[in-house]
């Protein structure tokens, strides 16, 4: 029998184009890896309840995590609004903008593993 792993979906907005696409990410014994990506449309999101819960922890990415389907990078951005983001600051500079809710500002750190929002993948 196959035991189960639990796993979550979190919305994550790409800067080419802002396009939306899921994260699936699976409960490890001391976070969280984030091991697939797949383009999806915010309707569908909501409607599968992508936005209903959280992911609170560490976060990394399993060795095959194959990244944004839109721009390939394989970093986030946790803005304040509680959003993912592709990591979309340009070259050396640390200045982003969230493709969620507009706010800009100086990238001040790493994720402290508060949290963010995320949904059930069953």
């Amino acid at each position: 029998m196959k035991e189960y792993t639990e796993a979550r979906i979190a919305l994550c907005k790409c800067k080419e184009g802002k396009k939306t696409y899921g994260v699936r990410f699976e409960k490890m014994n001391k976070g969280w890896k984030y091991t697939w990506a797949f383009p999806v449309k915010e309707a569908s999101a909501k409607r599968e309840g992508y936005d209903e819960t959280k992911i609170v922890g560490d976060i990394a990415p399993s060795l095959d995590y194959p990244g944004c389907p839109f721009c390939g990078t394989k970093s986030f951005v946790i803005c304040v609004c509680g959003k993912l983001n592709c990591n979309n600051s340009v070259g050396a500079s640390s200045h982003f903008t969230c493709n969620w809710c507009g706010v800009s500002g100086v990238l001040d750190g790493g994720y402290d593993g508060s949290g963010f929002g995320a949904g059930s993948d069953r």
